[in-house]
């Protein structure tokens, strides 16, 4: 009679252990929560109807800007740099890039730098942001370099250098802020995703509720 009833105790604690082992397991890691909590407030969605625009906004401009990048590219360089004379500019000081190669070099450069910093900011780590800086000075650097050279050296003239820079700029700035929406959509999708796997909600709570409330209240009679 001892030992089974011994047996009738331990039985529940058993089955009490192997379920809380299971529910630890299935639960959301911290560190997930705290990244999605991070998004959701960087991004400010409202609900989860919001998010799913904002994840077809986001995808939709970053398709937009990434082509229109490219068209200017096609226009304003490829088609358009012989008669801009680009084969006159000097190679750079720093990997002895010629101005065509250029036009591909910096924008690889603005997008795995926007990439770098943006999950090094949700991730919180301090290497990849480091990274992500390093190349963004790089391209700011060759995006300005005709401009220091015409200023401290003299070899540019005025207008080639600000149409060499300023095509630079534009193409580094169109690939920076299309890598940054798809990258934005890319995070929303994966929040969207893993609330309604693992069953949470890191939205913040509306406060309409509230307030609707307090104006529905009707004032004491006298």
């Amino acid at each position: 009679m001892v030992l089974g009833d011994d047996t009738l105790e331990e039985a529940p604690s058993a089955n009490a252990l192997a379920a809380k082992a299971a529910e630890t397991n299935d639960a959301p890691s911290t560190y997930n929560v705290e990244m999605m909590e991070s998004i959701v407030q960087r991004l400010r969605p409202e609900d989860r109807h919001q998010i799913r625009d904002m994840i077809s906004d986001r995808g939709r401009m970053s398709g937009a800007l990434g082509i229109a990048c490219i068209l200017f590219w096609w226009v304003a360089v490829h088609m358009g740099g012989e008669s801009l004379d680009d084969s006159d500019l000097p190679a750079s000081m720093i990997g002895d890039f010629n101005y065509y190669s250029l036009t591909l070099v910096v924008p690889a450069i603005a997008l795995v730098a926007t990439i770098l910093l943006t999950m090094g900011r949700e991730k919180g780590q301090s290497l990849t942001s480091n990274a992500g800086g390093v190349l963004a000075v790089l391209a700011l650097f060759l995006v300005l370099e005709p401009l220091g050279r015409m200023i401290l050296l003299g070899d540019l003239d005025t207008q080639v250098a600000l149409t060499a820079s300023g095509r630079l700029a534009i193409i580094a700035t169109l690939i920076h802020l299309a890598t940054k929406m798809m990258v934005d959509s890319i995070l929303l999708e994966w929040v969207r995703g893993s609330m309604m796997s693992m069953g949470i909600d890191v939205l913040p709570e509306r406060q309409d509720s509230v307030i609707e409330g307090h104006a529905d209240e009707a004032p004491p009679l006298v």
